[in-house]
């Protein structure tokens, strides 16, 4: 009985998402349809390979050693493809990124730039959450983002490592210190960005910590709108220290609190089973020199 390539692929994307929807998406295919496929499977060998309807899906003993097959199969295949039929970065093609860090995404791509003049860049900006799920439905290539999606299916890179500070229009009176007092947020409105943003979830993680209670939070989506609120002094807010762009109306300050509180860790990440495409290799290479620079 020969063996169903098409059904096998089906099997791995659902096996590696632990999701139909996440799976379909990335494979561009209908749910009824990686749903049938995955079916025709099972019966045509008689074997369940998944437990459950609702994500994340639990493979059950027989599913878990198809995907230890499927695994070595299609790295197999993409080790084929990347030797034989992708295009090297220098002569060309379309890299898709996707950060929640512009900056830093903006300096891989000059880096690369260098490298290969003939490659095509299409960038992607959301928060932490939103890149991570481009990333998972293989929206992008790579991913530029902090606190990336921890599973074995995904392969990272460090990349930076950034700080909070404190930002507050310059005639705003906390702004006079060098370094931001928590305790003023007693009598600030604190301006926040979405939830799903790492930016937001440090500063909580900082707020919490210290115990300290704004005096009212409004919630304003995108850097550039806390920038423009808070030039306007409507309220003061926090940035990482490399997203906040010289700007004459805004003071930044330092936060003299614990490393561990107020950093953050950046990696370039990308699907394993991808890994070895051309321009993600040279991406991920890129990283550590960039890195250690």
């Amino acid at each position: 009985m020969a063996v169903n390539f098409q059904q096998l692929r089906s099997f791995h994307a659902v096996a590696s998402d632990r999701s139909v929807t996440r799976a379909a998406n990335r494979l561009a295919i209908t749910q009824p349809t990686l749903s049938k496929q995955i079916k025709d499977l099972e019966a045509r060998y008689q074997v369940q390979l998944f437990t459950g309807s609702r994500p994340p899906l639990t493979l059950t003993a027989a599913g878990e050693a198809l995907f230890e097959k499927t695994r070595d199969l299609f790295q197999t295949s993409a080790d084929i493809e990347a030797l034989l039929g992708d295009t090297p970065p220098e002569e060309g093609g379309l890299l898709r990124i996707g950060t929640d860090s512009p900056p830093y995404a903006a300096d891989l791509i000059a880096a690369f730039a260098k490298e290969a003049p003939n490659l095509d860049f299409k960038v992607t900006i959301g928060n932490a959450k939103d890149t991570n799920a481009l990333l998972m439905n293989a929206s992008v290539d790579i991913a530029v983002v902090c606190e990336p999606i921890g599973h074995n299916d995904y392969t990272y890179r460090p990349y930076y490592e950034d700080r909070l500070v404190a930002i507050a229009a310059v005639d705003a009176p906390e702004a006079q210190a060098e370094v931001f007092n928590l305790e003023a947020l007693s009598r600030r409105v604190l301006l926040t960005r979405e939830p799903g943003s790492r930016t937001r979830l440090a500063m909580e993680r900082m707020l919490e910590a210290h115990q300290v209670q704004p005096f009212r939070v409004m919630e304003v989506h995108t850097r550039e709108m806390i920038r423009e609120t808070v030039a306007r002094d409507l309220g003061v807010s926090f940035m990482f220290a490399r997203e906040c762009p010289p700007d004459a109306r805004i003071r930044v300050m330092k936060l003299a609190l614990e490393p561990a509180l107020i950093s953050v860790s950046g990696y370039i990440a990308c699907r394993t089973e991808r890994r070895r495409h051309p321009a993600i290799r040279r991406a991920l290479d890129l990283a550590e020199t960039l890195s250690a620079g």
